[in-house]
Parts: structure tokens; C-alpha cells; sequence
């Protein structure tokens, strides 16, 4: 297998603003997380009195196996996006700064489906269940600038 040249002279400073911009749409995807929180606070308060839809099983584990693609996507989307680095060290750090938004991105998907499920049944056990996962996904796709500089320096692994 062919290995690609290293970059050692590749700039850090590229590499650093690179990566606080994926770190910054990662942090802003974040924030969305305790504003579906807010709003599931909110409608259960001002909305006591509406008679919960009858959570279906087959709704909730619709859901649930949704939210369980989304995990898998964005591990596995991001897994295949850097499996193979390019050759020069500008395309690495695209395709670093790209799976790390579409990972993040994919992170969210949970907390989404969660507050979609609250909506549909009013089960907000259902969703904080979703939105941990979600926020778990998070931290755990969450841009990492060492692995970046090796990564983008290297062409090695950034999962």
C-alpha cells in the first residue's frame, strides 16, 4: 500500500483554523441540544392539561431504530471519509474538516427524533433518553486538534 508523503512543513497555523472551524459548527450543533430541551420544558408545562397521543410501540421503536442509523452513520460515514487519506496535506484537511461537520451533524439526529417523538407522544422520558444520546455522540465526534495535526501531517488515522 502506497503511504503518503509527510507534510511536516505543513503549516500548523492552516491546520489550527481548520479545526476551530469544525470545533465552533460541532459547539453551534451543541447549543441547538438545551434549546430542544427549553422546548420540551416549556410545551410539557403550558401544555398539561392535552391528552398525550398513546405512545404506539411501533412509533417509539421506529424511532428508536432511527436513532440508532443515525449512530451508525455517523460513525461510519466519518470512518469511511478518512479510512484513505489523500495525497497532499490541503485535501486531508478537507476531508477532515468535512467528516468531522457531517459527524456532528449526524450527532444531532437523536436529539431531533427525540423532540419529534415528544411532539407526537409527550413521552419526555423518551426524549432525554434521545438527547443523551445525542449529546454522547457529540463528545465522542468531537474535533480532537492533536489528532488533526497527526492526521493532516502523516495522512494517519483521525477517528
Amino acid at each position: 500500500m502506497l503511504q503518503n508523503a509527510p507534510a511536516a512543513d505543513f503549516p500548523l497555523e492552516t491546520i489550527h483554523a481548520a479545526h476551530k472551524q469544525a470545533r465552533t459548527i460541532t459547539l453551534c450543533i451543541a447549543a441547538a441540544l438545551p434549546v430542544y430541551a427549553l422546548i420540551v420544558e416549556i410545551l410539557a408545562r403550558t401544555q398539561p392539561a392535552t391528552a398525550p397521543v398513546a405512545a404506539s410501540f411501533t412509533l417509539r421503536i421506529s424511532f428508536f431504530v432511527l436513532a440508532g442509523l443515525f449512530i451508525f452513520a455517523a460513525t461510519v460515514v466519518k470512518g469511511v471519509l478518512l479510512r484513505t487519506a489523500p495525497k497532499t496535506p490541503e485535501a486531508r484537511l478537507a476531508r477532515l474538516r468535512g467528516a468531522s461537520t457531517i459527524a456532528a451533524a449526524f450527532s444531532e439526529g437523536p436529539a431531533v427524533l427525540g423532540l419529534v417523538l415528544f411532539l407526537l407522544t409527550r413521552s419526555r422520558s423518551d426524549f432525554y433518553i434521545l438527547l443523551v444520546v445525542a449529546a454522547y455522540l457529540l463528545v465522542r465526534h468531537f474535533p480532537q486538534q492533536a489528532s488533526w495535526e497527526v492526521y493532516v501531517r502523516r495522512g494517519g488515522d483521525a477517528r
